[in-house]
């Protein structure tokens, strides 16, 4: 689990790490679609994002792990809603006219997972984006990939596939 408080403060003080290679392209720089979960900026690759779209109903599923939600049907595709808040350790949120569901391609596999807002797509420079902190020794949390700063808001570049997980 990730505890972003510890994140921040360790990140705040820390100076600029080695810069972490998010994937293997010709460009110096990648593009991240940035989010709000709680009160904490995300970002993730594009690349596997199908869509953005409005909350709509979904249906739990008896007996299913307790990382899916839910079930909903997405103009006659399945997508497996997954909670992403949980594993960030963010608290439940009232759903408002900004919120949006990020639809994943994965493989064979679509997914969703809820935000607050989308903020924007953003091209960052790959040597601009920072190690996450080891906070304890002990911890091996793989859900964070790296941060990056814009102006004053540090944005928290998160590892997909470990996260889906």
């Amino acid at each position: 689990m990730v505890d972003l408080v510890k994140v921040r403060q360790k990140a705040k003080k820390a100076k600029r790490g080695a810069p972490v290679v998010i994937a293997e392209t010709r460009s110096d720089q990648v593009e991240l679609l940035t989010f709000i979960i709680g009160t904490e900026r995300y970002a993730i690759e594009i690349d596997s994002i199908a869509e953005i779209v409005m909350p709509q109903p979904y249906t739990r599923v008896p007996n299913a792990d307790a990382a899916v939600i839910g079930i909903m049907s997405l103009r006659g595709t399945i997508v497996t809603m997954v909670d992403v808040r949980r594993r960030l350790r963010q608290s439940a949120s009232d759903r408002r006219a900004d919120h949006r569901i990020i639809v994943i391609r994965r493989g064979a596999d679509i997914l969703g997972f809820e935000v607050d807002r989308v903020l924007r797509v953003v091209d960052v420079d790959r040597a601009t984006i920072e190690s996450p902190p080891t906070i304890d020794d002990s911890e091996d949390d793989v859900a964070i990939r790296g941060l990056f700063r814009q102006g004053e808001a540090l944005t928290v570049v998160l590892n997909l596939e470990n996260v889906l997980e």
